[in-house]
């Protein structure tokens, strides 16, 4: 339910996005949703066997953040928590692609350190739709 609901939410945001010439930012969700598709696919693995699609999911998700911090059509903090979540999740994933650590997503310090900064990443995104530009 959750995985249809953010997919509705960014597919039908991207429409309205690309219709006002913000390009950035509709393949920054693009990118993200990829991501997500990643993370989730690997549950079924169990937590060890889902840590390489996890790797994939999370750089995608750096990737992403960086795609939405670059315009600046989000709040300044927002784009900043973003980045500092990319540089985590950066490092994290190339922890177990390089040098072949098993990261648990729920391990510590990384990746769960990225996850606060995603969560205010996630609330610039919403405030922006709350609080539209003003003129």
């Amino acid at each position: 339910l959750l995985t249809g609901s953010e997919t509705s939410c960014f597919t039908g945001g991207n429409h309205r996005r690309l219709r006002r010439g913000e390009d950035l930012v509709a393949s920054g969700f693009l990118v993200f949703m990829a991501g997500e598709t990643l993370v989730l696919s690997g549950t079924a693995a169990g937590l060890t066997g889902s840590v390489p699609s996890f790797a994939a999911g999370i750089s995608l998700w750096a990737s992403s953040l960086v795609l939405l911090g670059i315009p600046r059509t989000f709040p300044m903090w927002g784009r900043l928590a973003g980045f500092v979540a990319a540089i985590l999740f950066v490092v994290t994933a190339a922890r177990i692609f390089f040098w072949g650590e098993v990261l648990l997503p729920t391990a510590a310090p990384l990746p769960s350190l990225g996850y606060p900064f995603l969560v205010l990443a996630f609330a610039g995104w919403i405030y922006r739709q709350i609080r539209p530009e003003q003129p």
